[in-house]
Parts: C-alpha cells; structure tokens; sequence
C-alpha cells in the first residue's frame, strides 16, 4: 500500500529544495547558508562519530571548520529515496539516504559515505527548516572537525 504524504505539492516542493539547498550549502562549505537550513536552535546529531552539534552558531561552526579540513578536495552529496510525511501543519517527517564523495580538482570523486537522513522539519515564518537531523552512516571515512 501506498503512503500518502499528506503535503500540499507547494510544500513537498519547498521542503525538496531544502533538502537540495542544504547539500548545495554543505558541500560548497558555505558556513552561513548552510547553518540557515536550520531552526535556531536545530541540531545536527551523527551517533557513529559521537558528534551533536546544537544551535544555528554551533553548526556555522562546525560547518566552516569541516572545509578548513577538505583543504583543496571537492565535496559531492547525493539524496535520494526522499519520504516526506506531515505531522501537522508546521511538522514534516522526511527520511532519505545520501552517498557522499571526496574528490581531487581535476579528478573523479571517491565515495567517502554513505546512510541515511532522519529529519524533524518544521516551518518557521513561512519557511522549512530543519529542527533536527538524525544522520545513520552505513560507513564511513569522514572525520568530523572539533568543535
């Protein structure tokens, strides 16, 4: 049987490019930006790599001190599979998987990770925003920055 969203396709819609917005964000290493696809108190948690990152400031943090890392590598992500499902008027559940690549300038990317997103999305002023983000590595070689 076939799970209905319960979404409006305006909304299915805007919470889709955030998802697009925020791996755009992520792998440009765009610290801002990328912090903004959150609600200001949101949270970024990956259990494999024992890292919680709390609030909008802490995740710009985070964000810029993961590109300092690359050094001059590419990054490249991959969402697909996307389950979105309204909780209420102001609530999303969505899920997907992601792989994610590393890649020299000139050269093909490497995969580096791979899992699965488990988002609480919530609208603030008009806007989708992620309030938290549950991130399952099936595997990977990325190693967080310290915050």
């Amino acid at each position: 049987m076939r799970k209905i969203s319960g979404l409006s396709a305006g909304d299915y819609a805007e919470i889709q490019n955030l998802y697009s917005y925020y791996i755009w964000c992520s792998d440009a290493g765009d610290a801002a930006a990328y912090a903004s696809c959150f609600t200001a108190d949101g949270v970024l948690e990956i259990p494999a790599l024992d890292m919680v990152v709390r609030s909008r400031q802490q995740l710009e943090v985070y964000k810029r001190k993961d590109k300092e890392m690359r050094g001059d590598r590419y990054r490249r992500h991959h969402n697909y599979g996307l389950h979105l499902e309204k909780v209420d008027d102001v609530t999303v559940r969505g899920t997907c998987y992601f792989h994610g690549y590393n890649g020299e300038p000139g050269g093909l990317p490497v995969l580096a990770d791979a899992g699965m997103y488990q988002d609480a999305i919530v609208k603030v002023e008009g806007e989708w925003l992620f309030a938290r983000r549950l991130v399952t590595m099936d595997a990977s070689s990325f190693i967080p920055p310290k915050l």
